[in-house]
């Protein structure tokens, strides 16, 4: 017997001894928690370690960039948002997980997020057919419409279909300044994001045809004016005189207090619409598919990916995949999602949990996520954002007109492309 127990002693200490220790870089965010608290359950179930460094957003870009440039990888999962997604994608410094696992393929129950887990080098843009196989999806952050479903239950309201059907309900509430019948995120550091929906959903973009390489500039498009029109005119009949100086932070307390009836949000802010130290609207807020215009819905991606470093050891790299592939099965994204964190599988919209009143954003999720677009799949994306930020605040501000802020900004995007050695044109400028 006392053999025996050696004997297992000194297998459990080998086991101990050979499981890798790893280490992540995630962003501090509201998900985190959520993700945390997972993270805790497969170190349980597994034995292995992983040691996060939690880091604000801002300095994400720095640490990835100094851990792919050292000789040898300072994280063996580093994860990436979409501002950041395609340069470093086009680095060329994340390994294909097929060189790891050449049978391991996303399975179709997880998002697809506009193919941004493959990257062609050869066109610079994210392509599942002929990229290579370099992220998995981490957090399914898009943008949703939030709509205070207790409001429309007095009223016998029905979630807007079309942007029309938003002005239309929205008045039924809309009493400044007590409560605005919808808050939009117009200030300058974000406002491209929270145009997203409505340019996308008017047959509007910023480049032609990313995803095969064609960069052309069609921001000044005659799509893209009606739906800055469109914009406007929510905000000057049931929204707030001074939506471009609004955040994401001022627009959510808005919510969380009351006084907003709508609002296009991440799906990332639910949580603290429930949380009884935050909320004043605990269990009276519904999310829907965000409203559509001739075009169809349209959500902004906003979600993350995580890569793993070609200089990472090659017995972390199989222990990192091993990891990716739990976290994204369909019964461990059921415990991601009950432990607070966003999940990044469509078909948790059939899942049991998805009746519940307290997940009942999951069809909203999983209804956006599908018609969720990338704004900027670009090598330029900081660069770029910040122009359509500088422009779209202009013309929310008062400052200039639709046509000259369009025609504006797509000049100096179309320097920026150019100046890259991307494959690019113009339109004819607006009149």
């Amino acid at each position: 017997m006392k053999r025996l127990i050696s004997l297992l002693a000194v297998c459990l200490l080998a086991s101990t001894a050979t499981a890798a220790k790893l280490n992540m870089l995630i962003n501090q965010s509201p998900w985190f928690d959520g993700f945390r608290k997972t993270l805790v359950m497969y170190e349980e179930e597994t034995g292995e370690t992983i040691e996060l460094d939690v880091t604000p957003y801002p300095g994400m870009s720095e640490k990835i960039r100094n851990s792919i440039r050292s000789p040898e990888a300072i994280y063996d999962i580093v994860i990436t948002s979409t501002e950041f997604m395609a340069t470093y994608a086009n680095s060329g410094e994340f390994i294909n997980f097929n060189d790891i696992d050449p049978d391991f393929k996303l399975d179709s129950g997880i998002c697809g997020y506009q193919d941004t887990s493959y990257w062609n080098y050869e066109t610079r843009s994210f392509d599942a057919k002929n990229g290579e196989f370099i992220g998995i999806p981490v957090n399914g952050n898009v943008q949703v419409l939030y709509y205070r479903r207790d409001l429309y239950e007095e009223k016998g309201l029905q979630p807007p279909k079309t942007w029309d059907d938003l002005i239309k309900n929205a008045a039924e509430f809309h009493n400044p300044p007590r409560m605005y019948g919808m808050i939009q995120r117009s200030e300058r550091g974000a406002v491209t994001y929270n145009f997203g929906p409505y340019m996308f959903s008017h047959g509007g973009a910023v480049y032609k045809d990313p995803q095969n390489g064609d960069f052309s500039i069609v921001f000044n498009s005659e799509n893209n004016r009606k739906a800055l029109e469109k914009y406007l005119e929510i905000r000057d009949k049931v929204g707030h005189p001074n939506a471009h100086s609004i955040g994401q932070g001022e627009m959510i307390q808005y919510l969380r207090t009351g006084k907003a009836a709508h609002a296009i949000a991440v799906i990332a802010a639910w949580g603290g619409m429930d949380d009884e130290e935050k909320s004043a609207v605990i269990g009276k807020m519904g999310a829907a598919l965000i409203p559509s215009g001739p075009n169809g819905s349209a959500s902004s991606l906003g979600h993350w990916e995580a890569h793993i470093p070609k200089n990472v050891k090659p017995e972390h790299q199989k222990a990192a995949l091993k990891f990716l592939k739990w976290l994204v099965t369909k019964e461990n994204q059921i415990k991601y999602t009950e432990n607070g964190a966003v999940p990044v599988r469509c078909d948790l919209i059939y899942s049991p949990i998805a009746k519940e009143d307290r997940f009942r954003f999951i069809e909203a999720l999983g209804q956006n996520s599908e018609v969720a677009k990338f704004i900027a799949p670009t090598v330029t994306a900081v660069e770029s954002t910040a122009i359509t930020n500088l422009y779209l605040n202009k013309i929310v501000a008062g400052e200039i007109s639709i046509v000259d802020g369009l025609n504006q900004a797509a000049e100096e995007l179309h320097k920026i492309t150019a100046d890259n050695g991307m494959k690019t044109g113009m339109l004819p400028k607006l009149k």
